[in-house]
């Protein structure tokens, strides 16, 4: 790797719905990336032109998406991105992988309240079952929590939600992955609510 790649991570902005813009503080955690990476619940993908004015954007759908009926909205991005960045392979997916998951998902928990730290496990489980074989960093949201799991040699790495999460103790957040330049992976969270 010839020099150190700074990613931005932003996942659950939820805009319209939960926020009505996206907050000043992640605009200027972003200034300085080489890439921005959305992993879906953006809504309106609207707010990405903003963000592409920072920086090259990639962006995933998410879950929530039937809530917009009408106009553009992330319905219309890839399920998934597979992105060589700077030496590395990485996969990007939403986590929920399909509205049918997503049910399902909610199905299994009921009259349980699992933890946020649980449901990223789950979530990573699958996700070690999907990931493209030569993808050594996975990229995901979904849960709200931010997290970062070394499994195999394959980082699972969730940057929070930059939305307000109504789980105790989860604040909205953002993050960053600087690839370094002999090859190691680091990962940083900040708050922005």
């Amino acid at each position: 790797m010839s020099q150190q790649h700074i990613i931005g991570v932003v996942s659950d902005t939820h805009i319209p719905h939960r926020l009505k813009e996206m907050p000043p503080r992640v605009y200027e955690l972003l200034q300085g990336s080489d890439v921005i990476l959305h992993a879906g619940d953006l809504e309106d993908v609207q707010i990405l032109e903003p963000l592409r004015r920072l920086a090259p954007v990639y962006a995933v759908r998410g879950n929530v998406h039937w809530q917009s009926s009408m106009g553009a909205h992330d319905q219309d991005l890839p399920s998934s991105l597979t992105l060589p960045i700077g030496g590395h392979v990485i996969y990007m997916t939403h986590g929920h992988i399909n509205f049918a998951r997503t049910m399902l998902d909610k199905l299994v928990h009921i009259g349980t309240q699992p933890t946020l730290d649980q449901i990223n496990k789950s979530v990573i489980a699958r996700l070690i079952r999907m990931k493209p074989v030569d993808a050594d960093i996975v990229v995901f949201g979904h849960t709200h929590k931010p997290c970062a799991e070394w499994i195999e040699g394959t980082l699972y790495y969730n940057p929070g939600a930059v939305c307000l999460t109504e789980a105790k103790r989860v604040y909205p957040s953002m993050g960053r992955l600087i690839l370094a330049k002999d090859g190691g992976v680091k990962t940083e969270w900040f708050p922005v609510g």
